[in-house]
């Protein structure tokens, strides 16, 4: 499978549920649509604020299938394979592939946590089995595994990773993983709130969880940044530094879920083990909307 082109703002988005606890496909095609239209250049559905783990392998393949169909193959589509084993994770990276992935976002097994040889090996292995180019997802916050640079590089240069979703807050570790990419090698930011110093450093754009809240104002922030204008997309993030902090007060997605319906863009209920957010988060969900609704921005 070749390799796709991946740049500019991709919204890491919610999946949408409906009243019988499955996704809500129609929702799910309408999502699509408010992102193309507001000029995103990739999906990347179920990954963590997708509830990957939350949805049955069956609901996971028909989710992939639909944004791809939605998607009619004017952006890229590079889901979340966030199983802990490897025969699992196997197993959803061909059902994602048959739907028509462009792309799999693979997680770094993180219950029997490997060393740094268990970790290339594994995802050299995943390789050899599932025929689609692979987008490593670095989040050692959620995983408890540090993935090393090193490690990192060996795998990209070897060509068994086409790039990366950064969501390690170690600056100096993006900054080591930026100098040493190969050519064509697609680092991409995965922190909303280091966004525009991850594209200062080389990110080629961003796999971003608010991107699914405010696609057009996150495209504008990655224009800056690849146009040189730091200072402007640096002004930008900070305007939205108040809704960040009520968005990732508890566990990502209810938050965000519930922002979402407050702009007209409902994507019902999260799923368990996750609860709706508490009031004191709603309260600062509120008062930053509506902060960014004088500014204009909404």
């Amino acid at each position: 499978m070749p390799n796709p082109a991946l740049r500019g703002i991709m919204p890491a988005f919610p999946t949408p549920i409906g009243a019988d606890g499955g996704p809500d496909e129609t929702a799910l095609r309408r999502l699509v649509g408010f992102f193309l239209d507001n000029g995103c250049q990739g999906l990347v559905p179920l990954g963590g604020t997708g509830e990957y783990v939350a949805l049955s392998p069956a609901a996971r393949a028909r989710v992939v299938a639909v944004t791809v169909e939605a998607a009619g193959g004017h952006v890229p589509v590079i889901p979340g394979v966030l199983s802990p084993g490897f025969a699992e994770a196997v197993a959803a990276g061909r059902d994602f592939a048959c739907a028509g992935a462009s792309g799999l976002l693979l997680i770094a097994p993180y219950y029997v946590q490997p060393g740094q040889a268990g970790i290339a090996e594994y995802v050299r292995a995943f390789r050899a089995e599932v025929d689609c180019p692979i987008v490593f997802y670095d989040i050692p916050y959620k995983t408890k595994v540090l993935t090393e640079a090193a490690t990192i590089l060996g795998l990209a240069q070897d060509g068994t990773i086409i790039g990366m979703k950064a969501c390690n807050t170690d600056m100096h570790h993006f900054n080591t993983v930026a100098a040493g990419m190969p050519p064509g090698f697609f680092l991409l930011s995965g922190e909303d709130t280091l966004f525009p110093a991850h594209m200062a450093l080389g990110a080629k754009g961003g796999i971003l969880a608010t991107a699914a809240l405010l696609p057009a104002y996150w495209v504008r922030m990655f224009e800056a940044a690849s146009g040189g204008r730091l200072a402007e997309a640096i002004a930008a993030q900070r305007l939205l530094l108040p809704l960040l902090g009520a968005l990732f007060a508890e566990v990502n997605p209810g938050p965000l879920k519930q922002a979402m319906a407050m702009i007209g863009q409902p994507v019902g209920p999260v799923l368990r083990p996750l609860r709706p957010p508490e009031e004191a988060t709603m309260a600062a969900l509120r008062a930053a909307i509506e902060g960014l609704r004088a500014a204009g921005v909404l």
